[in-house]
């Protein structure tokens, strides 16, 4: 049965703006949080983001920018087989006291087993980023 699901993550990196900007528009530094894809920065431009599929992952997800205003939010449609109907994951980035507040949200209609793997997954890719953020990826 089709649920609405509604992902909100909020993180905070010690990091300028727009060194988070970048690593959230660069393929190769998504390619190093996230997974390798073809991304351009370009309103409407239609990319990939791929890795092993799993049993549950065909390994891949179609993404299309539907949002880019540098260097503050940016937003995908995001197109899985595994997820009956494209949901949308939009970044927002604000500049706070010691570095850079993102907030991630990850919305649409999807089942329970795929909301649960979106809110376990989103966690854990937010978590490289800090890492590749601080040098240590």
């Amino acid at each position: 049965m089709m649920q609405s699901f509604n992902l909100n993550l909020d993180e905070f990196y010690p990091k300028p703006l727009e060194t988070v900007w970048q690593a959230l528009t660069d393929p190769k530094a998504i390619a190093e949080w996230l997974m390798p894809c073809d991304f351009r920065p370009l309103v409407g431009h239609h990319f990939t983001i791929r890795a092993n599929a799993t049993d549950k992952w065909r390994g891949f997800t179609k993404c299309v920018v539907l949002t880019l205003e540098p260097p503050n939010l940016m937003e995908w449609q995001w197109e899985s087989a595994d997820i009956p109907k494209p949901t949308r994951v939009r970044f927002e980035l604000q500049a706070v006291e010691g570095g850079t507040r993102l907030s991630l949200t990850h919305t649409g209609a999807t089942i329970a087993d795929d909301m649960e793997s979106l809110s376990q997954g989103w966690p854990v890719k937010l978590a490289q980023l800090r890492d590749l953020l601080a040098g240590v990826i």
